[in-house]
């Protein structure tokens, strides 16, 4: 499970370089809720790409990934205050339950303040295997956009 975890890692960083290189922006974080643990986002705007990542020690890793369709300020509000929402798909890993995947679709409020992101989102998701199950995530993060 570890060097599952440290494979994702990897790949997530690898291309986290190369899209900050395109696209000019990468942030990396944290959040709290589910799941709780790595933040990571790809591009600045509409059509970015968000990946979060929860594990518990040697147990369970969840990734869960998202195209954001839409990532704008609000009309007539702070420059700071944006929402965005898109779809994406989840896959969790445990050595002691049944592997789960399916589709889930996140949206929230994010405040940006120089080189900080402060989000907050709720994420519907629909386990399609091992079979039908749906649940609510949200969470409540930080970014740093070096």
């Amino acid at each position: 499970m570890k060097y599952l975890f440290l494979l994702v890692l990897a790949v997530a960083l690898g291309a986290a370089d190369a899209q900050a290189q395109r696209r000019g922006s990468f942030g990396i974080g944290g959040q709290l809720g589910d799941p709780s643990g790595l933040a990571l986002k790809f591009g600045a705007g509409s059509n970015s790409f968000d990946l979060a990542a929860g594990w518990d020690l040697d147990d369970y890793l969840f990734v869960q990934a998202h195209l954001l369709l839409r990532d704008q300020r609000f009309p007539g509000s702070t420059p700071g205050l944006h929402y965005f929402y898109g779809p994406g798909l989840f896959l969790g890993v445990s050595d002691r339950r049944d592997e789960t995947f399916g589709i889930s679709f996140n949206a929230g409020l994010a405040y940006y303040t120089g080189p900080v992101e402060i989000f907050g989102q709720l994420t519907p998701r629909l386990a399609l295997a091992p079979g039908t199950d749906f649940d609510l995530g949200a969470a409540l993060g930080i970014r740093f956009y070096p």
